[in-house]
């Protein structure tokens, strides 16, 4: 244990000694968390509006991972069709019709060139956290922009990769036959290193690349790998989700998967995570911060394997429902009524965004 403590501090020390304009904030659970301040979404400025009958059309400037937007054409309409939207609403990556257009849209995987045109809103898109999209990080790229469309639930319109899971009956507890699994390959050292060191005290099959002990699961780009790991996932108490990467607000499908399967997801991740469990959901995770350390941890999870009612209070969600989730941010947005780029299209109209650039400190 004391090795281990030793390795994370200095894991966190010497990346804390590269930090800027983001923050790295360790606990004694050894989950770090890469935080970006953004001190005024969802905070409006009023800029001047156009016709309410006019029709809102956003320009997608920049290429889509890589790509020409324009082969995602179809994806850019989706929920904003005729009948699907309060105001008129268009998405097009035809730069001929720059003129025509109300705001910009930039995918910040795709950051450069720019617009042209500084005289309409920008908007920034991205469902990728700063890791992995290093101008989320850079306070003067981020202040050409005046809206942020991302996965954060902070941002100007919250567009989190985790969805609204299902409600279908877990497999009974006498029937879950496995006790812990866990099926990732990306062998980051924080997570695979208390993934180590929960293992000294507590069986886990691992499906994945890292510490590999079992056989059994497709490589993780086949098509069939999430229906083969949620079928695993059904038999087992306990699954494993250590994300990535801890950023701030950053949380993918991996707990989807774990709770769509009726498997208590295992938790390292954002201290954000509470915001995207609402309602009965708060229960439905074992979360690492709360441990001391793996041992610990274990020694928990031995208990809720031995018994049966207390195990059950973490799928209680399942029987229940989610309950009350319409006030919070991730319930309005999994029963939202309209698509993002309808919201976008009327905030448009509306003339809101932030006149003087989004802010990162």
């Amino acid at each position: 244990i004391w090795a281990f403590a030793i390795f994370i501090r200095k894991y966190f020390r010497d990346k804390r000694q590269s930090r800027r304009t983001i923050g790295l904030s360790v606990d004694f659970s050894a989950v770090s968390t890469l935080h970006i301040k953004v001190s005024d979404f969802q905070k409006w400025s009023y800029s001047a509006s156009f016709n309410q009958h006019e029709k809102i059309l956003l320009l997608f400037w920049s290429k889509l991972w890589g790509f020409p937007a324009k082969k995602s054409e179809g994806f850019l309409e989706k929920g904003i069709g005729k009948g699907q939207c309060p105001v008129a609403c268009e998405v097009t990556s035809n730069r001929d019709r720059i003129k025509q257009a109300h705001a910009f849209i930039v995918h910040a995987r795709d950051p450069y060139p720019l617009p042209p045109n500084k005289d309409i809103p920008w908007i920034l898109t991205t469902l990728e956290n700063p890791v992995y999209t290093p101008v989320l990080k850079n306070p003067e790229y981020m202040s050409q922009f005046h809206l942020l469309r991302s996965y954060r639930l902070d941002s100007d319109f919250p567009t989190p990769l985790f969805k609204k899971p299902n409600l279908d009956p877990p497999v009974p507890f006498k029937n879950k036959t496995g006790r812990i699994i866990a099926a990732f390959s990306n062998c980051e050292p924080v997570r695979t290193q208390y993934l180590r060191q929960l293992m000294r005290y507590i069986p886990v099959d691992s499906y994945g690349a890292c510490l590999h002990n079992k056989a059994g699961l497709v490589q993780r780009y086949k098509s069939d790998f999430k229906n083969m790991k949620s079928k695993l996932q059904k038999t087992y108490k306990f699954a494993i989700t250590f994300f990535n990467q801890d950023c701030d607000y950053s949380v993918d499908d991996q707990i989807l998967h774990a709770l769509n399967a009726g498997s208590v997801p295992i938790v390292m991740s954002t201290d954000k995570i509470y915001e995207f469990l609402p309602g009965n959901l708060k229960n439905a995770i074992i979360n690492v911060r709360d441990f001391k350390n793996p041992q610990e941890l274990a020694e928990r999870l031995k208990f809720l394997m031995n018994n049966e009612t207390e195990y059950n209070k973490h799928l209680e969600w399942k029987r229940k429902g989610l309950g009350d989730i319409s006030e919070t941010i991730t319930g309005k947005y999994w029963d939202r009524k309209f698509h993002h780029w309808c919201k976008i299209c009327q905030a448009i109209a509306q003339g809101k965004w932030h006149k003087q650039g989004l802010k990162i400190s």
